[in-house]
C-alpha cells in the first residue's frame, strides 16, 4: 500500500501568520502586498510571474528593513519553493540556505521560522535521494517545533509527515504510525483545522497501521476518517 500526499513542503501561507510574530527587530510586520500577490501567483501556477514578483520583494525587504531582516528570509524561502515547483532543485537549495542564514541571524537558531525552512531543505533533499540528511533535517525541525507546543502549525505538521512517510518508505512503521498520529493531533488543534488535511492524516495513518499488521487501530484510524467525513468530530 502506498501513502498519499507524502513530502508535502511547509505550506507558504503559514509563512504569513510566522512573520506577523517575528521576534526582534521589525518584529509584528507583515509581509507586503506585493508579497502576499507572489503567493497567489505561486499558488496559481504562475511560476515564472511569481518568481520575478519575488525577486522585486526581495529587493524592496532589503532596501527597506535592511538584508538581516526575517521578511528577507521569508520571501527567500518563498522564491525557494517556486524554484522547486519549476524543478530548478539547485538554485532553489541555494535560496533555502540564504533564508535559513538570514533567520537564524534574525530569530535565532532555535525559532519556527528556523525549522519551516529545515523542512523545506529536508523536502529538497529527500526529492534528490538524499534521505540521510533528509532525515537529519527533520529531526532537527522537530526538535526546534518542540520547543513551542503551544504554538504548533502546519509547518510542524510537514515536517512531522515527511519524516513519518521517509520512515514508512524503510519500513520503520511503529515510528512512521507515532508521527502520524502526532500530525493529527496537531492539525485538529488548530483554530480552524483543514479537513482536508486531517483527512489526509488520517487516512495515511491507516495504511501505516493496514502495514502494520493492526487491524483494529487500521480500522479505528478509518473510522476516523468516516466521521470526519460526515462532519462530526473523529473519535478519538
Amino acid at each position: 500500500m502506498a501513502l498519499r500526499g507524502s513530502l508535502a513542503a511547509a505550506f507558504l501561507a503559514a509563512l504569513f501568520a510566522l512573520a506577523a510574530r517575528a521576534d526582534g527587530a521589525g518584529a509584528h510586520r507583515s509581509p507586503s502586498p506585493a508579497h502576499e500577490q507572489a503567493v497567489k501567483l505561486y499558488k496559481g501556477g504562475q511560476h515564472v510571474k511569481a518568481f520575478a514578483l519575488g525577486e522585486e520583494v526581495l529587493a524592496d525587504y532589503r532596501r527597506k528593513l535592511g538584508p538581516g531582516h526575517s521578511l528577507v528570509g521569508s520571501i527567500l524561502n518563498d522564491l525557494a519553493m517556486i524554484r522547486l515547483a519549476q524543478k530548478r532543485a539547485g538554485e532553489a537549495e541555494g535560496l533555502l540556505r540564504e533564508s535559513l542564514a538570514v533567520y537564524v541571524r534574525a530569530d535565532g537558531e532555535d525559532h519556527p521560522h528556523v525549522a519551516m525552512v529545515l523542512t523545506n531543505l529536508g523536502w529538497l533533499h529527500e526529492s534528490q535521494g538524499r534521505a540521510q540528511a533528509a532525515e537529519t533535517l527533520y529531526r532537527r525541525a522537530l526538535s526546534i517545533h518542540a520547543r513551542y507546543p503551544g504554538e504548533a502549525g502546519p509547518e510542524a505538521a510537514a515536517a512531522l509527515a515527511n519524516l513519518a512517510a521517509l520512515l514508512f518508505s524503510r519500513r520503520e512503521y511503529a515510528e512512521a504510525a507515532s508521527l502520524f498520529l502526532r500530525e493529527v493531533e496537531v492539525l485538529e488543534r488548530q483554530p480552524k483545522p483543514d479537513p482536508g488535511a486531517v483527512a489526509l492524516a488520517l487516512e495515511n495513518l491507516a495504511v501505516v497501521y493496514a502495514e502494520m499488521g493492526d487491524a483494529p487501530e487500521a480500522a479505528r484510524a478509518r473510522a476516523r476518517l468516516a466521521a470526519l467525513g460526515k462532519g462530526a468530530p473523529p473519535a478519538r
